[in-house]
Formats: C-alpha cells, sequence, structure tokens
C-alpha cells in the first residue's frame, strides 16, 4: 500500500516529539486491517466494505495480530502476520486498505492505496495479505 499516513496520528507524534504536548495513548493491540472500497485522504477515512457489497468481509477488519508489525528497518515497518477473509459472495472492488487500533473508540493510524485494485472476487475466493505486504513507511509522512 502507497501513502500510509494518517495525518491526524502523525501530527500528534510530531507535536509530543517536537513541542511540550503530553505523550499521546499508545495504539491498543492488535491492529486491524481494513478494506476499502473508495480511498480516503490522509485527513479522512475512506469507504470501508461491508458485508453487503463483500459477501464475507469481517467488519472493522481483521487482526494483524500482535505485535502487528516488526521493527523498524531504514524507516519501513511491515506487517508481521497474514491477514484473509473468504469470499461468500461477489466482491465490489477494493481499490485501498487502512489500519486501525482496537481501542473502545478506534484511531485510524496508517491508509493507502494497494498497488493492484482487488476485483473479480467470486464466492469462496480467498483475498489475503503475506506477511510484510502492509508497509509503513516513514518517508511517506
Amino acid at each position: 500500500m502507497t501513502n500510509m499516513t494518517d495525518r491526524t496520528w502523525a501530527a500528534t507524534l510530531i507535536n509530543f516529539s517536537l513541542s511540550s504536548n503530553a505523550a499521546p495513548t499508545k495504539p491498543t493491540q492488535p491492529l486491524h486491517l481494513r478494506l476499502m472500497t473508495a480511498q480516503g485522504s490522509n485527513t479522512s477515512n475512506g469507504t470501508e466494505a461491508t458485508a453487503g457489497n463483500c459477501p464475507g468481509y469481517t467488519a472493522l477488519g481483521v487482526t494483524m495480530g500482535n505485535p502487528s508489525f516488526g521493527a523498524n528497518s531504514s524507516g519501513v515497518s511491515s506487517s508481521s502476520n497474514a491477514q484473509s477473509w473468504t469470499a461468500t459472495g461477489a466482491w465490489a472492488t477494493i481499490v485501498a486498505g487502512e489500519v486501525w487500533d482496537t481501542a473502545g473508540s478506534p484511531i485510524r493510524l496508517l491508509q493507502g492505496a494497494l498497488s493492484t485494485s482487488i476485483s473479480g472476487i467470486a464466492n469462496g475466493d480467498v483475498v489475503s495479505f503475506a506477511v510484510a505486504a502492509v508497509t509503513a513507511d516513514i518517508t511517506a509522512w
């Protein structure tokens, strides 16, 4: 996924690091990967897939495990685990993904377009993201 920064979250980290703001609350693990039928922006959420337009999709995404990402290497952190969904009918086209924490009021941490949109998913097909397929690249901040 590209352009994986949520500006609200990034601003919280920068304000803490560079000014006298209080430390932000650490995101609640495990993080969840959500799939989007319309991409959001760095400041607004995308349109999440639903069981109605993507039968078999799990509302609010699936767990990315704990820890969700490996240690940063040269500015990039990669997902530690695979994620998957099994379609129970035809799916709408998926164009983006978002990473959210699992707090009582979840926080969107990352967002970005898929390098290739996912389309043509039919009943019984598996939509999956391999280990390290989701990356957070600090240069996109």
